[in-house]
């Protein structure tokens, strides 16, 4: 075989593979974004049920469904998208096989959700949204020209600061209230007082 062809062969199949693996990289990155997967943890059960019962979890008449990754990475960038998957992905990993999830106080995490939920995400869906001049309900332009403000200030607000409950259909705190002891513990007394 000649050094030309040789060349021409190695450059096809380095080219083959590492099509190959951009594409299975594409679809791991796609798989793992999801209710499906993100649910497959025991203590994401109550997001899961409640994002399903939400707009955004497909309980629309569009039918219409985001992805966990939609409002839970930055979409800043494919980088800092792929960078924030691995880290959080990794972080998800450890926690859930070295330390006992049940003592997580979920509750008490929702109010750091500015941490968790993107504005980067909602933006991209809702892309029109800040640039509107007329709205049927006269407080939201005048609330999104709240936050636009506030962008340029030291102390900028996030969607979920006013959107407290978006993408878990409210009921998110009363499911995971049934996941305390407390709870648990009340359900027993009125269980054995029948």
């Amino acid at each position: 075989m000649s050094r030309t062809r040789f060349i021409i062969l190695l450059a096809c199949v380095i080219g083959l593979v590492s099509v190959g693996i951009s594409l299975l990289g594409a679809e791991a990155v796609k798989q793992t974004g999801g209710e499906n997967f993100c649910g497959s943890c025991h203590e994401m059960q109550p997001m899961v049920k409640t994002f399903q019962q939400d707009i955004h979890g497909g309980n629309n008449p569009h039918g219409f469904s985001a992805e966990c990754v939609d409002c839970h990475l930055p979409h800043t960038s494919t980088f800092s998208y792929l960078v924030s998957k691995g880290v959080q992905g990794t972080n998800d990993v450890v926690k859930v096989m070295f330390t006992d999830t049940s003592k997580i106080d979920w509750i008490s995490r929702r109010k750091q959700r500015e941490e968790f939920v993107f504005d980067s995400g909602c933006l991209t869906c809702h892309n029109k949204l800040l640039d509107k001049t007329t709205a049927d309900n006269p407080k939201s332009l005048e609330m999104h020209q709240h936050y636009k403000d506030m962008q340029q200030t030291t102390t900028p607000v996030n969607c979920v600061s006013c959107h407290v409950t978006v993408g878990h259909n409210g009921e998110l705190r009363s499911e995971l209230n049934q996941t305390q002891p407390e709870y648990k513990f009340s359900q027993d007394l009125i269980k054995n007082k029948k």
